[in-house]
């Protein structure tokens, strides 16, 4: 019985101790972001969405992880191509 209460209390201080760990140690939150760019070809097009996809990770404070790439590209009528590209980002939690 006793063991059995040795390992309770262990078991609690371990429980009080992660409760009081700083926020930086929490894990980062992640999700990814996208944008549309367009161009008379199909390289302008996806530099653009690549660099708006950065951009708007970016702009809102977030850590980009790696680069951007492209989904899909499309024509976009009389004017060209139209293409849609995606990056990662990360910022840690306040």
């Amino acid at each position: 019985m006793s063991k059995l209460l040795r390992y309770c209390g262990m078991l609690a201080a371990t429980a009080s101790l992660a409760a009081l760990m700083p926020a930086a140690s929490r894990a980062e939150e992640c999700k990814d972001f996208a944008a549309v760019g367009s161009g008379i070809n199909e390289t302008v097009a996806a530099f653009m969405a690549k660099q708006g996809a950065v951009n708007v990770a970016e702009n809102r404070d977030w850590t980009v992880q790696g680069e951007a790439k492209v989904v899909g590209c499309k024509a976009a009528g009389t004017f060209g191509t139209e293409c849609t590209a995606r990056i990662h980002a990360c910022r840690k939690p306040h």
